[in-house]
């Protein structure tokens, strides 16, 4: 495997999409936050590469500084010293700010980085950072990853398994769907539940060599994975970073491996396998993940607990993990392995420290079902004292795939209908989605999903879960959802229509569905929106509809649209919204039909549209289209004008249909006079032509250039006495 293989990535910020040479051209102070795995180290890296410079640690760069100054300044996991040190990131940019840096990037998860860091930023450098975070990778980038992991196997198959557990969530982690791909090719593409997937990714990881560290000895894989296991267990239990090899320059971050484990003489050759990665210097090693150690040291821990004649035992094993009964939150994830892999009265205990720990690390389907109503107790509880309690961990994904059993359906239903306000009932539902026990809880849930007092995501949830679920009678549910035309309602049935396939609805249905989306556009012209972008659904759905269905309910949209207020164009408003839908589904039109266009189609479209904002070619496809392709805009043109013979009306055309308020993609410019005036002429049409003279300049500007179009009309003129007639009527000839 080629460890090179890098798939540029997307940062996105409230204000948008930068690509990464994007992201360096807007700031030289950056900060990127990314889950567990999300691949920041191996943007850092490219990133750095583009600096001309290489990344460092946070834990190394805090222990041994730089000697570079002047120089671009790339640090990666600040979360890892956050969690070592409250006060690191004064530390970390004190340091930082001596060494006079170009630029500074750096890289943490976004539960150790909060407002108050930023602030630090700010105070200690002078400069507020772009905080950024690492846009997921979509179906097409994981499909590209999984066949440079596995290029003999089938991403579709892979994807059904990997959903069979829900943890198709979680494919848009890097980390993940590499482990996974290990996993699924470790047991043969079936799985059994999470906890053998890791247990594969695990065995897959100790069976292929790294090629970078070369290998003294054959050693049994389970033995590597044994000694390994110990050697994760000590580097997280002291907050360790990695290991060394050689004694000199032995650290407190990279401890010698010979002192974590018993003089085996082969114990290096857990170094030549990939639960391993090299370090920043030869002879340092760091784990593979931080996600792949914790499961390791879980169940070496777990199972010397379990052994009698040990003499570790769980309550030595706490005083280090939660000392003062307050669990480190840098080995919560260790505590949720344990609790996973462990026996009951340890499941007991880890939820009894931490319940949301134990929930959202590991595999909880593990867990006795006596053990699962404790830990929904628990969360009710802790929920009940801090209704808030994700706090920073609110926006990860994790998969509880075979958690929600019939045991636990009655201790969820009334946590469902409770109505609290905090975290833990939208967590549950985020976590239903897929589960078998939806059927038995869909009364519940639909009536979440409709009911226009619940909040905006509990709804969206609820609904998801719904989706889930093939015989319900999702048409009665969007019924009320479209007659409610709420902005939440609304997107929740696009989200349905979605899913349900808009081919399977009537064109009818369809426009309908979209006429009433229209209301959600302000009517008043000098409306300023507090909430930007409550819209944005309208967007992602029209992007799913097919070139034959936007044709079919453009023509329903459009047809007898005409103005009701009976006011002039630029005070209407009663089209604003239908205006702007029809808007974005030319937009779609023109991103899926091919060229030539029929100048008569898209005139009906266009033709009754109000705008009070125009848009340019970078905004719109649809403008982009009409500026650009002349034979389209000439068809239209000549369509709508060629048969106008009087003034007036002539006029109101140009001003109103193709000026102001109409449709950005028709404003006219200067062709479009030029086109007009020549097949004025050649249809003979003296008032059409004469509506399109210029008005001569009563100035003297010797530099001033001739009135191309004035000599051309004047050229018409003594070809055809008609015209010059025309001509003759303007008094400053």
């Amino acid at each position: 495997m080629n460890s090179a293989f890098y798939l540029p990535r997307q940062l996105v910020d409230d204000q948008g999409f930068y690509s990464e040479s994007e992201l360096l051209a807007a700031s030289r102070y950056i900060v990127v936050l990314a889950e567990p795995g999300g691949g920041k180290t191996k943007l850092l890296g490219s990133l750095a590469s583009q600096l001309g410079t290489t990344p460092v640690t946070a834990n190394k760069f805090w222990y041994m500084g730089t000697q570079a100054s002047n120089a671009p300044l790339v640090i990666d996991a600040f979360d890892e010293l956050a969690k070592i040190d409250a006060s690191g990131i004064y530390k970390l940019l004190g340091k930082a700010s001596n060494t006079n840096p170009t630029h500074i990037v750096i890289s943490s998860r976004s539960s150790e980085w909060d407002i108050a860091a930023t602030n630090a930023f700010k105070d200690l450098l002078d400069q507020k950072p772009l905080v950024v975070r690492l846009r997921e990778f979509n179906l097409v980038q994981q499909r590209a990853i999984f066949e440079h992991y596995a290029p003999m196997e089938d991403f579709v198959t892979f994807h059904s398994e990997i959903s069979r557990f829900d943890l198709d969530a979680l494919l848009p982690n890097p980390q993940f769907l590499e482990l996974f791909t290990e996993a699924y090719i470790q047991s043969g593409r079936r799985f059994t539940d999470k906890r053998s997937i890791f247990e594969r990714a695990v065995e897959g990881l100790a069976k292929e060599l790294n090629e970078q560290i070369s290998v003294k000895g054959p050693l049994p894989s389970a033995k590597k994975i044994e000694i390994a296991s110990e050697v994760f267990t000590k580097l997280l239990l002291s907050g360790a970073e990695g290991i060394g090899t050689q004694e000199a320059n032995a650290t407190r971050i990279y401890p010698l491996l010979a002192s974590l484990v018993d003089s085996e003489p082969m114990a290096n050759s857990i170094l030549s396998t990939r639960l391993f990665k090299p370090g920043d210097s030869a002879d340092q090693h760091r784990p593979a993940h931080k996600i792949i150690s914790e499961y390791c040291a879980a169940n070496y821990l777990t199972k010397r607990i379990a052994t009698p004649t040990d003499p570790i035992t769980l309550h030595q094993c706490l005083a280090i993990i939660a000392p003062n009964a307050i669990v480190r939150d840098e080995l919560r994830g260790l505590l949720g392995w344990m609790a996973s892999l462990g026996n009951k009265s340890i499941q007991e205990t880890a939820i009894d420290l931490d319940a949301y720990a134990v929930l959202a690390n590991g595999d909880p389907s593990q867990l006795a079902p006596s053990s699962k109503r404790m830990l929904i107790n628990c969360l009710q509880y802790i929920e009940s004292k801090d209704p808030y309690f994700r706090r920073g961990d609110f926006w990860r994904r994790f998969s509880v795939a075979g958690f929600f059993t019939e045991e636990v359906v009655n201790d969820i239903r009334p946590l469902l209908m409770s109505g609290a306000e905090g975290h833990l009932r939208d967590l549950i539902l985020e976590l239903l989605a897929g589960s078998p026990v939806i059927n038995q809880l869909s009364a519940d849930l639909r009536q979440l999903a409709l009911t226009k007092d619940e909040s905006e995501n509990t709804r969206l949830l609820a609904n998801k879960c719904l989706l889930d679920l093939a015989d319900h009678d999702h048409h009665a549910d969007l019924a009320v959802l479209i007659f409610e035309a709420s902005n939440t309602s609304l997107r929740i049935a696009a989200k349905t229509i979605e899913t349900l396939k808009p081919k399977t609805f009537t064109i009818k249905y369809l426009a309908g569905f979209l006429r009433v989306c229209a209301n959600l556009y302000p009517r008043q012209m000098d409306h300023l929106e507090r909430v930007v972008g409550t819209r944005y659904f309208l967007k992602n759905f029209i992007g799913e509809l097919e070139l034959v269905t936007i044709e079919l309910v453009l023509d329903e949209l459009t047809k007898g649209l005409t103005c009701h207020c009976e006011k002039t164009s630029f005070r209407c408003v009663c089209r604003i919204g239908i205006s702007k839908i029809v808007g974005l589904m030319l937009d779609r039109y023109f991103s899926l039909a091919n060229p030539p266009y029929d100048p008569k189609s898209i005139w009906k479209c266009l033709e009754n549209l109000n705008f009070h904002n125009p848009r340019g070619k970078d905004q719109s496809r649809a403008v982009q289209v009409i500026q650009d392709d002349h034979r389209l805009r000439q068809g239209i043109i000549a369509h709508v004008f060629g048969g106008l013979t009087d003034r007036k009306k002539i006029r109101e055309v140009k001003i109103h249909k193709f000026d102001l308020n109409s449709h950005s993609g028709l404003h006219f410019n200067t062709d479009d006079q030029n086109f007009l005036v020549d097949l004025a002429f050649q249809i003979n049409n003296p008032v059409l032509w004469g509506s399109f003279i210029t008005s001569h300049q009563h100035h003297h500007n010797k530099s001033r250039a001739i009135d191309k179009l004035r000599r051309h009309m004047r050229q018409q003129a003594l070809a055809n006495p008609i015209f010059m007639k025309v001509l003759r009527h303007f008094m400053w000839i």
